[in-house]
């Protein structure tokens, strides 16, 4: 453990359990911080206000929140730029790392870029950790070392390629977290949002949703078969060469609808 204090920024993987990120901060700091910003250059290009996948996060914040302060920590949120807001509050909280699963859509790469300069220029450590895929770059190329090009000799390269610890959950018990001081969820009036009818199409939001989800789907085995890794609970990624992520803020994505939406009272 070499590090006295970490922050882990949470982003499209909300929950607390094989998280390679918390894990990794766990694993290598004393004491660690989790937060979330909701991003305004994602929120404001949204063309409503009433949108079923911006309280489908917000419930799952709520949800991760509370797990994280079940284990002595809490969730710290805050709304506007992340590629400003993260390097402020890892600088508020004195941490000498921040931590966050690698991302790889163009504008999380381009905002991760500005928010490595910024916090490397403040002397702070920006690790990036493999969460949402298996492998990813280079770690999976031809022989003469360049990208696959056809399916079926790559999903040979991957399967040879693979071991048990490539998908083991990952996890970190040496740390402790902290910030429940500092933790707390706005509700979604304070971000500019309103509810939604995301209740009556029995969508259900958080780390429990996609358990429910796994286990109602018939396909939740507990052993590995053939050449699908499965696993008792919704982990990173459940098979090959299917990639399914029960990561809850991808889940919206996937299935909720966000347009034709009516806000609800209360």
């Amino acid at each position: 453990m070499n590090l006295e204090k970490a922050l882990v920024w949470f982003r499209r993987d909300l929950r607390d359990y094989d998280h390679a990120a918390l894990g990794a901060a766990l694993s290598q700091a004393r004491t660690v911080y989790c937060a979330f910003v909701f991003d305004s250059t994602i929120l404001d290009a949204l063309p409503s206000r009433c949108d079923r996948r911006v309280q489908f996060i917000h419930e799952s914040l709520v949800e991760l929140d509370s797990a994280l302060r079940a284990r002595g920590g809490g969730l710290i949120v805050r709304h506007g730029a992340a590629g400003e807001l993260i390097p402020q509050l890892a600088g508020q909280l004195g941490v000498t790392a921040v931590f966050a699963n690698r991302d790889y859509e163009p504008y999380a790469k381009l905002r991760d870029g500005m928010v490595t300069k910024t916090l490397q220029a403040a002397g702070i450590a920006f690790r990036l950790c493999k969460d949402q895929v298996i492998f990813d770059g280079d770690e999976v190329l031809t022989q003469g070392g360049k990208p696959f090009s056809v399916y079926t000799p790559y999903k040979n390269a991957w399967l040879k390629r693979l071991t048990a610890a490539d998908h083991a959950p990952r996890t970190g018990t040496a740390g402790r977290l902290a910030g429940l001081a500092l933790a707390g969820v706005p509700a979604l009036p304070e971000i500019g949002f309103a509810k939604t009818d995301l209740a009556t199409l029995d969508i259900h939001p958080g780390m429990s949703g996609g358990d429910s989800l796994w286990k109602n789907s018939g396909q939740a085995p507990s052993s590995a078969t053939g050449n699908c890794a499965t696993f008792r609970r919704p982990t990173r990624v459940h098979a090959f060469p299917c990639i399914c992520v029960s990561v809850p803020f991808q889940f919206a994505d996937w299935f909720v609808p966000h347009s034709n939406c009516r806000p609800t009272h209360g």
